[in-house]
């Protein structure tokens, strides 16, 4: 019978990546996984492409946190079919170098195998986090910057 990837797998998956907890992540990260994040990698240096478990714990434990701190999500829809997920994110994080905040939309599309992550790419608004990463100032920035803020509460303009 094939796998299902259940809502709450991808629940713990988002709440081990999150924090980030290498424990937990292992768990549910195949050995041979392909992760890729869409980006600038020379902006956003999380981006580009890691394979095996070794690379992807690194990336969630070590890179990610020297990037962002108080890094939350909103999701905004998610939607399974058999072994696959896919979900619209919204993150808010601290930028650590400089304690600016970072808002932007993201895609994750994952494909599960035995309730571990095989395959994901990730599709980030990259125009948007580059610009805040890069410390260009956006439209309404006082209601970007408001950690806590829903993206309903946000200026959409910004996500074109």
């Amino acid at each position: 019978m094939p796998y299902t990837v259940t809502k709450e797998v991808v629940d713990a998956f988002y709440d081990a990546f999150v924090k980030p907890d290498g424990d937990k992540l292992a768990d549910l990260v195949h050995d041979d996984v392909r992760w890729t994040t869409r980006g600038p990698i020379d902006v956003l240096r999380f981006c580009g492409t890691h394979h095996g478990k070794a690379q992807v714990l690194e990336l969630a434990t070590k890179t990610l946190p020297t990037v962002f701190t108080d890094i939350k999500l909103v999701r905004e829809s998610l939607v399974i079919d058999g072994d696959r997920a896919a979900a619209l994110n919204f993150q808010t994080a601290q930028r650590r170098a400089d304690g600016r905040v970072i808002t932007y939309r993201f895609a994750h599309f994952f494909r599960f195998m035995d309730g571990k992550v095989i395959e994901t790419t990730t599709i980030i608004d990259t125009f948007n986090a580059a610009e805040q990463v890069l410390g260009h100032a956006l439209p309404r920035d006082g209601v970007l910057t408001m950690m806590g803020a829903t993206p309903a509460e946000l200026n959409d303009l910004v996500f074109l």
